[in-house]
């Protein structure tokens, strides 16, 4: 019977000798750091247009490379914490899947319609997170609008302002 523990011991101590570890764990924490970046300046691109109304929508799919398939949402904000009324602010969010649709009085049911829908309605929340499903974990991002609206996102990659 083989003792993996064992083996990886020796493996690291191995490694530790001839510099990769320091490497290696110098490698995590940068990567470490740009996702930590990354998921910062997403959330501060969600925060500038929470409480603004929609000017404009769409969605499309975007190029995929390999069989991946992703679309894009763009949203343009009217920006009224600037004095100048003709100011707009726009968010392109790029995800596996994305889901435009409205919730019913109870919240009992979730009914698909088109992005068109939410123009004009103020936006009010969003909520991130993991959840897990039978291939493994997911991001799930959801944006809440006025009158029960929400756009769903499955495994989003970018979160940027659109410009």
């Amino acid at each position: 019977m083989l003792n993996l523990k064992g083996v990886e011991w020796m493996r690291d101590e191995m490694m530790e000798e001839d510099g990769w570890i320091e490497d290696d764990e110098e490698f995590i924490e940068d990567e470490f750091i740009e996702e930590e970046e990354f998921i910062e300046d997403s959330w501060m691109e969600l925060e500038k247009a929470r409480g603004e109304k929609v000017i404009k929508a769409s969605k499309k799919k975007a190029n995929a490379s390999n069989k991946d398939s992703f679309d894009d949402i763009t949203i343009i904000f009217e920006d009224t914490d600037n004095l100048d009324i003709g100011e707009t602010y726009g968010i392109k969010i790029v995800g596996k899947s994305i889901v435009v649709g409205q919730h019913d009085g109870n919240n009992t049911t979730f009914k698909k319609v088109n992005i068109s829908k939410i123009k004009g309605k103020r936006f009010l929340e969003y909520v991130a997170g993991q959840i897990e499903d039978m291939t493994g974990p997911e991001l799930k991002l959801t944006l809440a609008f006025e009158k029960g609206y929400s756009i769903e996102i499955t495994d989003y990659n970018s979160i940027e302002e659109y410009k």
